[in-house]
């Protein structure tokens, strides 16, 4: 067994050597090849994600386990002053050199709403989410971080009281890599590529002010971005066939 913990959380150790057990008996948030699941200690909610395995992914002793990319992921987001869930530890089950299971758990962000709940605000509150998003992302790029699932259900937001504005933060990190210089234009139009809205105008919306914020021609990025949409779609497609 392997624990990979977050000093402030040393506390939790005995917990998360338990941290099947505690599963079993979790609400379900997410319930597929990966499961989430809320567990609730002491005053603290924390969400667990158990990561599906194929005997494949197993045998790939020189890649990194997901569990533990997302670990350090959130921690890079955190320290560069991202809005983004705490992370508490990474957990490992192995079995003669295999590993079995792997845990990542955070303490449960705030944020609760995805892009797939944007149809509950207004046309402008919409409007004002994906310009703000435009610039988180850009922010995020010009930083050196993308997301290579950067899909809505992916982006948490709520509003910025403080501020007046919008809050957002990541799921799904341990698609998050960083770079030591800033993304590419075409790069982080391409970044794009997954994101879907019911609203066609909201996604162009926020494709012009992503452009308008790096500098770009408003119609190179819509080309660029829906060339990449379309190539995501059709490869979903044949991987259905």
């Amino acid at each position: 067994m392997e624990i990979i913990l977050n000093p402030k959380y040393r506390f939790l150790h005995d917990f998360l050597e338990h941290i099947e057990e505690h599963f079993a008996t979790g609400e379900i948030v997410q319930q597929s090849f990966n499961e989430i699941r809320l567990l609730r200690v002491d005053e603290l909610t924390l969400s667990v994600k158990r990561y599906g395995h194929s005997l494949r992914g197993r045998l790939k002793f020189y890649k990194m386990a997901k569990g533990k990319r997302a670990f350090i992921g959130q921690r890079l987001l955190r320290e560069r002053g991202y809005d983004s869930p705490e992370p508490v530890a990474f957990v490992r089950f192995r079995r003669r050199m295999l590993t079995e299971r792997t845990y990542f758990v955070t303490i449960r962000s705030s944020l609760q709403h995805s892009f797939d709940d944007v149809s509950m605000l207004s046309a402008k509150e919409q409007t004002e989410l994906v310009k703000a998003l435009a610039a988180y992302t850009k922010r995020m790029h010009e930083d050196g971080f993308i997301h290579h699932n950067y899909k809505s259900k992916h982006i948490l937001f709520d509003r910025n009281e403080e501020k007046s504005g919008w809050r957002f933060a990541l799921l799904d990190v341990n698609r998050v890599h960083r770079h030591r210089k800033p993304i590419g234009i075409n790069r982080g139009l391409k970044n794009f590529a997954r994101i879907v809205f019911q609203d066609e105008a909201l996604f162009l919306c926020l494709i012009d002010e992503y452009a308008h914020l790096r500098g770009i021609d408003t119609d190179y990025a819509r080309k660029t971005v829906l060339a990449a949409h379309t190539a995501y779609q059709e490869k979903i497609a044949h991987r259905g066939r």
